[in-house]
């Protein structure tokens, strides 16, 4: 009896070992080229529709790898047996799962997506300038920019780009933290520089799809209290100039941070 229990006991404790051979690994993931960013089981990868995709190496399992593409009409991939790149085919999501011969696994979600600009309004400066206006014209001036602007302090605009050439897409402005949405469509001109300082300047005309007035807004770079920053400015000047003949131009400045996923 004392032998058949020491018997059963032994075969336990071989079963749990052999069972547990694929737990000694560690987990799969993928890591970007540079290492700076690490991808884990159940995590999601966003990839540009326009871009040549992303490459990872793959680390973790017993180091013999078996990948399983489940959306072939969404993602393809290449594996060289050291690094795995991920190819965009069309937008959509997909799913990737990597596993190895000790029955380790990890899934990965795949997002192809137009890529899309994100910026976070932080701060509004507004410039009025008009040596022969008065003060209280100034001041006027100022306010009433400030009531009509398009974003307040805690908004958001996204440029979503639907064309290869990234010059035109979807807009999506949300002009107050937690408000409703306003969409319109943009057209992004060719990138100039700016003289002064040689930063350069994306021009974009946007029309939004309740208003009949279009919007040229510049995206630039703007030295802000000892830091750079991203600008969005609107040059509004014809707007208040029939009214106040001394004003000589007059800007609002959204003073972004740049919040795009990547």
């Amino acid at each position: 009896m004392k032998r058949n229990l020491l018997s059963l006991i032994y075969v336990i404790t071989c079963t749990l070992f052999i069972t547990s051979c694929g737990e000694s690994y560690a987990p799969i993931t993928l890591t970007s080229i540079d290492g700076k960013t690490s991808v884990s089981n159940n995590d999601t990868i966003y990839i540009d529709a326009f871009s040549d995709g992303k490459t990872f190496n793959i680390k973790g399992g017993d180091g013999r790898y078996i990948i399983n593409n489940e959306d072939k009409s969404i993602i393809s991939y290449e594996y060289n047996g050291e690094k795995l790149s991920l190819i965009p085919v069309k937008l959509g999501y997909g799913k990737i799962s990597i596993s190895d011969y000790e029955k380790n696994e990890s899934r990965f979600t795949v997002t192809v997506k137009n890529p899309t600009r994100i910026f976070h309004v932080q701060d509004i400066a507004i410039n009025v300038i008009g040596g022969e206006l008065t003060q209280n014209e100034t001041n006027i001036i100022e306010r009433d920019i400030l009531n009509n602007a398009i974003m307040k302090v805690g908004g958001t605009i996204e440029f979503e780009y639907t064309v290869e050439d990234l010059n035109k897409g979807k807009v999506t402005i949300y002009p107050e933290k937690g408000s409703t949405s306003i969409d319109g469509m943009f057209n992004q001109d060719k990138d100039s520089f700016d003289p002064e300082n040689g930063n350069t300047i994306s021009k974009f005309t946007i029309s939004l799809f309740e208003a009949h007035d279009k919007l040229y807004l510049e995206l630039t770079e703007k030295e802000e209290r000892n830091d750079t920053c991203m600008v969005l400015r609107e040059d509004v000047t014809d707007k208040y100039k029939t009214q106040y003949h001394e004003l000589n131009k007059a800007t609002i400045e959204y003073i972004l941070e740049d919040t795009t996923e990547n």
